[in-house]
């Protein structure tokens, strides 16, 4: 099982263009506060970066950048939406938003930085 499937994430849409990735928040992702973990909340972001930026290259993450903005509470159903900001021969940079549902308050902004090359048998 992935580390993905193992925090049941989803994948809803995956391509160069946009990427949607959600999960639901269960008691298993609280911290102390009784709100969303903070580790879980970047492993959404974490997916959703990873799956669109090996869309059309082989990408590793060079840089990341995470800020929250409001907290996610169980039984939030959290949606990380992908997008492209440059993409370069060797370096792409893409945002991601998380939301409190499809079209709900960005509660994380996450933006990261991948080294690219040509992916492997292309």
């Amino acid at each position: 099982m992935t580390y993905a499937a193992r925090l049941g994430m989803t994948v809803l849409e995956a391509s160069a263009e946009r990427t949607r990735v959600a999960l639901m928040v269960d008691g298993a992702g609280l911290n102390m506060h009784g709100s969303a973990h903070g580790g879980l909340i970047f492993s959404l972001a974490d997916e959703a970066f990873a799956l669109i930026s090996n869309q059309q290259a082989q990408a590793v993450a060079v840089e990341t950048h995470l800020s929250f903005f409001r907290a996610a509470r169980e039984g939030d159903r959290l949606v990380a939406v992908a997008t492209p900001e440059r993409v370069g021969r060797t370096l792409a940079t893409y945002r991601v938003e998380v939301r409190r549902g499809e079209e709900g308050e960005v509660i994380a902004l996450f933006t990261g930085t991948v080294s690219r090359r040509e992916k492997l048998g292309s």
